[in-house]
């Protein structure tokens, strides 16, 4: 399956749509279906194409859901869902941000859970009247299940159900047995591989194919540019497999040739070889012979061409847009192939105690909750790229781990100076190390339906905290306690007493043990 981004670019190629024919028939039947699928896989279409069969077939006033794991998510999802459903007579609308009662009659709701299930309790949108419910991105909604198992629960056993999930876990596998009876699965040889945490015996064995994501269609070209002068450099050849919108092969070739590199049309395969120096061939994909260095830009529509352009070569390269990466590996996966990133060069100011510093970094890959991180990160993800977000984050780690400046560890025997312990805590001093944590007592808790998203989102709506300052968050049955960094603890509880959580006006305050 091809591109899913919410204002396509220009050059930026629409799902394809023999891309969704694997699955024409299941949702024309109405099934459930279970996708291991990312973003960059045409499943905004998808979810389109099975909310417009079923409003069709249902009855007046059905509505169809689409929860997203952020609002960031819900506006890309609404604009790859819009072309599709217009065309049907139907209205997509995003919640929340929408116009007053647009999300009480628009028949197609997008938003992250906790705003749907607000809608639905105060009946704005009739939950019986739910003929298709869609679950994006199950792993990215896991900080939000409470609100999901209740929107779940709320539609009742008539709606069709899709979910989706980046990386197959035991987690996907319980609730398809729960909540999707007999879902078509797709695709099947990713439901044939081992679940993440079990034995990877039989998985992909194929050459790796090296990775570089930007954000933006023009740091993509540069990349391209930049890893095609490195390999015609050595007289290598160079293929670049294209996608397939009006244009795109046309725009690529012109950027490239505006680099300084010659570009030589597929239907040129045997360019000149006596000019000085390697011709890079550009066409779109099938339409290009591998060469020894294929170099594929944006994702490939299936597999197989993948396989096609990697199989003869030396080494495959790809160039994606960041929010595309997972979906390449998942292609990538189906075709045998391994994903590895393309190493770019390290600034050396940052390689000190590198070795310690990432063996930190790697245990707590196997220990932290990645998917409220991702959560908190997509939009800089997308805006900047990956690497660009972890390396900024790494350079704020390491100055939190490094005293402030004419610091020395204080001996045993040391005792503060008079002056010294009169003085008050400096606040940069404080950010220079870690931040400590304050309670907070807020009124809203399990039987509220209250989960981790809700209170991080009325937290940073409330409020002008960042998601970093927000800490560990223990939901009891009546209330909740959140850690916030101590500089910010007052400006959160004057933001949350009186706001209203899942329909609570809630009472915020320090808590009595932090006083």
């Amino acid at each position: 399956m091809n591109q899913d981004q919410s204002e396509p670019a220009a050059g930026t190629a629409p799902p394809q749509p023999e891309a969704l024919e694997p699955l024409s028939g299941a949702i024309e039947r109405g099934r459930h279906l279970a996708l291991i699928a990312a973003e960059g896989a045409g499943l905004a279409p998808l979810y389109a194409a099975a909310a417009v069969r079923d409003l069709a077939a249902g009855e007046a006033g059905a509505r169809a859901f689409v929860l997203t794991a952020t609002g960031d998510r819900a506006r890309r999802c609404a604009a790859g869902m819009h072309a599709a459903a217009r065309a049907a007579g139907y209205e997509v609308v995003v919640a929340p941000g929408a116009a007053g009662g647009a999300v009480a009659r628009a028949p197609i709701l997008v938003g992250p859970p906790a705003v749907l299930l607000e809608g639905v309790r105060r009946g704005d949108i009739p939950a019986a009247a739910l003929c298709t419910l869609v679950l994006d991105d199950v792993r990215a909604l896991e900080p939000a299940r409470a609100a999901v198992e209740a929107v779940v629960q709320a539609s009742g056993d008539g709606a069709r159900r899709i979910a989706t999930t980046h990386a197959r876990d035991a987690g996907f596998d319980e609730l398809i047995e729960r909540w999707l009876p007999r879902a078509r699965r797709w695709p099947n040889e990713l439901f044939a591989e081992p679940r993440a945490g079990e034995s990877e015996a039989g998985g992909a064995t194929g050459i790796a194919i090296a990775v570089a994501s930007r954000a933006t269609r023009e740091g993509r070209l540069a990349r391209l540019a930049e890893l095609l002068r490195d390999l015609t450099r050595a007289d290598a050849a160079a293929a670049v497999s294209v996608e397939t919108a009006p244009d795109a092969v046309a725009d690529v070739s012109t950027a490239l040739s505006l680099a300084g590199l010659r570009v030589a049309g597929s239907e040129e395969a045997g360019a000149d070889e006596a000019d000085s120096g390697a011709a890079v061939r550009v066409g779109a994909w099938g339409e290009v012979d591998p060469a020894a260095h294929a170099v594929a830009f944006e994702l490939p529509p299936t597999p197989e061409p993948l396989a096609r352009a990697a199989a003869p070569a030396e080494r495959c390269y790809a160039i994606v847009d960041s929010l595309h990466e997972r979906q390449l590996e998942l292609t990538a996966l189906r075709a045998g192939l391994r994903v590895a990133p393309l190493a770019e060069s390290a600034d050396p100011a940052l390689m000190d105690d590198v070795a310690a510093f990432r063996a930190r970094v790697a245990d707590a890959l196997g220990q932290q909750d990645l998917a409220a991180g991702a959560l908190l990160l997509a939009p800089l993800i997308q805006e900047h790229g990956a690497a660009r977000v972890a390396a900024a984050l790494a350079g704020l780690l390491r100055a939190a781990d490094r005293p402030a400046a004419g610091a020395r560890e204080a001996a045993p025997g040391d005792a503060p100076s008079g002056d010294t312990a009169a003085a008050p805590p400096d606040r940069s001093a404080r950010r220079a190390t870690r931040p400590t944590w304050t309670k907070v007592f807020v009124g809203v808790g399990k039987r509220d339906g209250a989960g981790p998203g809700d209170l991080v989102g009325a937290i940073t709506g409330e409020t002008s905290v960042a998601g970093g300052q927000i800490g560990r968050i223990d939901i009891r049955q009546n209330f909740t306690l959140v850690d916030i960094d101590s500089l910010a603890a007052d400006a959160v509880v004057r933001g949350l007493d009186g706001s209203r959580i899942k329909g609570r006006q809630v009472v915020a305050r320090l808590d009595r043990g932090a006083r």
